[in-house]
């Protein structure tokens, strides 16, 4: 454990708010609990109606403590209905309040954790990262600014044409400004990388569930609720609005026999009252009302099936709804009509099913498949969502990510108590460069660049820090000691085109002293610089390993094999089916049987203007996507 921090943490919502917006605190008291002093900078609680909790009134600022948590309020204008003017001054009233009234409280923070949506926020945290030099990681929960444009700007129309490129230039800054810049839903990573976030940047974090709600052991409400032992009940809890679609599931349920099917829908709404008509044909539905936090875990204890539902619009593939944690916290089986990252989570996992929500006798039919399995083969099925939910999403595995992620960037790396930590990968940061320059220099000692000096290596490391195809893995010992790296990219034909010309005035100050000093190694040093990589043309779409170096104290330790693994899975999360890398084929048994021990294959053979003889070898990094393309086909 890193010990000892001095957290921030800016984000609107907070405790007591329920659903999403509790999971900040879930955070926030973790880390408290690992021996971290955290400071929250949030708004007056109004979600999910815009009325403010109990026990609150609105004010310029209140200060409380809340499960050994310092929190700050500030002053917002509490709204949350569809107007879109409204919500705009609930998000800009809570990023002025708090830049004017709360980041007194952030003064002595040594990294803030910021809840990047809305993107108000960037108001505060830009002034704390820019006037007092904090690190800042950013949180893309919803992504912006797609979620307005989606939800407040019609497509093509004059206002969304404007607010366009101002919103992705404001949500660029944010990201420039961040050390990590953190995504809670899988495939979110490629869009920002595609966005020009450079991949040392991006780091997925899942969210965890409410783990003090959300679990197995709850009290069946069945009998207060009428409701029979041998009947399977379906449990919607949530929004109910136009962006959870839940008018097909009415529809489905009006051909389900209510005998022996239940669907219990909790929570409330915009779109109720229709949901509601459309009820009156369906028996088997009931609406209970918005259910008190503290009652969930019998709820979901009264399921057998609960229900996720989100509307096909180009956000859902992107959306990983923090319901989907909750109900695979609670051990129960899903039922998922929507696309994406969602559907990949349950249907992967065998944790439930999914359906299109668009087709209402498509969720008919999945409802009775489901309800086939009868209620112990949905208490099984609901066993494998648990264990989806420890093996992915559990408090502990994704407070250990956010804790790494805080401490690299506000550069502790700590022992832990016993001094014996692992090793471990992380992305490459600005705080590594120099000491994977002198590694590199350790490890190849007698390689044409080592020769060039800690500066060169140094420039030509610092380029894979500012491109969004760079796909980097640092080794690091329990002590925080760079101890391997792995750096290359998935376009290798533009990537070193890129990196000359964004280090160019490094590489030529560097090169030009080099020369003066060895002229012998001029010729050879215009080719280095001049380098685009050994681009294979038939190997499209191959990521290219272009330097891996391990310590030599390490070898034989399965380091290398750590670091080469991280590296093909970061290669893989962005997007490339293979990989490839050089090596010298001559006087390099070692290092030619390593690769071929973790399946690399070799591919080809071929000459440096040097007559250096080199192999080059490939890999698939995607099976998976490979076989469900000729599954498809």
């Amino acid at each position: 454990m890193v010990g000892g921090m001095k957290i921030g943490m800016i984000t609107q919502w907070y405790d007591p708010e329920p659903g999403p917006a509790s999971l900040p605190g879930v955070l926030a008291r973790e880390l408290v609990k690992r021996g971290h002093s955290v400071n929250v900078v949030t708004g007056f609680p109004n979600y999910p109606e815009g009325l403010l909790a109990d026990g609150y009134r609105l004010q310029p600022r209140l200060r409380e403590t809340l499960d050994g948590v310092n929190v700050t309020r500030t002053f917002l204008f509490p709204s949350h209905d569809d107007s879109l003017a409204k919500r705009l001054i609930n998000y800009g009233s809570f990023g002025a309040s708090a830049t004017a009234l709360g980041l007194d409280s952030l003064r002595e923070a040594d990294v803030v954790w910021v809840n990047y949506s809305p993107i108000t926020v960037a108001l505060p945290m830009l002034v704390q990262r820019y006037l007092r030099g904090t690190p800042i990681i950013s949180e893309v929960a919803d992504l912006w600014p797609d979620t307005v444009m989606v939800s407040g700007f019609p497509a093509g129309s004059v206002v969304g044409k404007v607010a366009a490129p101002v919103l992705n230039a404001w949500v660029s800054s944010m990201y420039r400004a961040s050390d990590a810049v953190v995504h809670i839903a899988p495939s979110v990573g490629g869009i920002l990388a595609e966005r020009g976030v450079p991949a040392g940047k991006i780091t997925y974090i899942p969210k965890p569930a409410n783990e003090q709600v959300f679990h197995p052991g709850g009290r069946s409400m069945r009998g207060e609720l009428g409701i029979g032992e041998d009947q399977i009940v379906l449990v919607y809890a949530g929004a109910m609005g136009q962006a959870q679609g839940l008018d097909t599931l009415m529809t489905a349920c009006q051909s389900l026999d209510p005998e022996r099917f239940v669907c219990l829908m909790a929570g409330g709404g915009n779109t109720e009252e229709h949901l509601r008509s459309l009820a009156e044909s369906a028996p088997s539905v009931r609406f209970i009302g918005r259910v008190p936090q503290e009652q969930m875990t019998d709820l979901m204890a009264t399921a057998d099936i609960a229900y996720i539902s989100l509307v096909e619009d180009p956000l859902t593939p992107l959306t990983m709804p923090s319901k989907t944690q909750a109900i695979l916290a609670s051990g129960t089986a899903a039922l998922v009509a929507a696309s994406g990252d969602v559907v990949d989570v349950v249907s992967s996992s065998g944790a439930g099913l999914a359906v299109d929500q668009r087709d209402p006798a498509g969720i008919a039919a999945g409802i009775r498949q489901l309800a086939a399995l009868g209620r112990d083969g949905l208490s099984t099925m609901g066993a494998t969502a648990r264990k989806t939910y420890q093996d992915q999403f559990s408090l502990a595995a994704t407070t250990d990510l956010a804790e790494h992620t805080l401490a690299v960037a506000a550069g502790r790396t700590d022992l832990d108590d016993t001094g014996t930590s692992p090793l471990r990968t992380v992305p490459l940061r600005r705080m590594h460069i120099e000491s994977v320059a002198r590694l590199h220099q350790q490890a190849f000692p007698e390689f044409f660049l080592t020769k060039l000096g800690p500066g060169f290596l140094g420039e030509f490391y610092q380029g894979f820090l500012e491109d969004p195809t760079a796909v980097s893995s640092v080794l690091l010992d329990g002590s925080g000691r760079v101890r391997g790296a792995a750096v290359g990219t998935t376009e290798p034909a533009g990537f070193f085109k890129r990196l000359l010309k964004r280090r160019l005035v490094g590489f030529a100050t560097k090169s030009a002293a080099i020369a003066l000093k060895n002229p012998v190694h001029a010729p050879r040093l215009l080719r280095a610089v001049a380098y685009r990589g050994e681009v294979s043309d038939n190997l499209p779409g191959a990521a290219l390993l272009s330097s891996i170096c391990v310590d030599p104290d390490l070898q034989g330790q399965g380091a290398g094999r750590q670091l080469l693994d991280a590296w093909t899975n970061q290669a893989q999360r962005q997007g490339a089916s293979s990989a490839m890398l050089t090596t010298d084929a001559e006087g390099n048994d070692s290092v030619n049987a390593f690769y071929s021990r973790l399946g690399w294959t070799l591919h080809d053979e071929y000459s440096t203007p040097e007559n250096r003889r080199m192999n080059r070898y490939v890999k698939a990094v995607n099976t998976s996507a490979s076989e469900r393309i000729s599954e498809d086909a």
